[in-house]
């Protein structure tokens, strides 16, 4: 059975997201039509490529099949970078270098722990943080995750204890998400 574009755009960004999500949420976060979104939703759900639980949409391993291979390698470039990714560099204010660069989410969880609430402050506000995640790790999710309570938050410790929450969860989702491709592969290959 050969699915629209739509579709596969559809099961690529919600295997994508690697967590349950509304219909709403996920017309968001394409910024697409709610109406059109649910009603593909929907169909794919009826064909079994989605499953419904309550009123949150997953991928099944159905679904994740058709688009494993695409998947897979945008999943592994956010969570271990690779050669083609920039490396993000954390300065102070006024431009001092602190040291610090990362090349992948990963990398980016890990120092989150260590990082000057400060330095990351100022990243955001400069929007350098967030516009690396889109154009180096290409996690447009994770983007859409944070940019709705970013502009809230005034302090910087409250601003990193916020982003190392978000990304820890976007880091473990990523990897659960990564083995069942993996398992999927195998379990193709036999």
């Amino acid at each position: 059975m050969v699915l629209s574009l739509d579709a596969r755009r559809i099961l690529l960004s919600l295997g994508f997201a690697a967590s349950p999500l509304t219909s709403r949420e996920f017309s968001e976060y394409l910024g697409e039509d709610f109406r059109e979104v649910s009603r593909v939703l929907r169909r794919l759900s009826r064909r079994g490529y989605v499953a419904r639980q309550r009123s949150m949409y997953t991928v099944t391993d159905k679904g994740l099949s058709l688009v494993r291979r695409k998947l897979y390698f945008k999943v592994r470039r956010v969570i271990r970078g690779g050669r083609k990714v920039h490396k993000f560099r954390f300065f102070k204010r006024k431009g001092e270098y602190t040291g610090v660069e990362v090349g992948s989410l990963k990398e980016l969880v890990e120092v989150l722990r260590v990082i000057s609430p400060d330095s990351l402050k100022y990243h955001v506000e400069k929007y350098d943080l967030q516009r690396w995640i889109e154009e180096e790790l290409g996690d447009d999710f994770l983007l859409f995750l944070i940019g709705q309570k970013l502009e809230e938050i005034s302090d910087a410790f409250d601003l990193r204890d916020f982003l190392y929450e978000v990304f820890s969860d976007r880091l473990n989702n990523l990897m659960a998400l990564e083995k069942r491709l993996l398992e999927i592969k195998e379990s193709r290959n036999i």
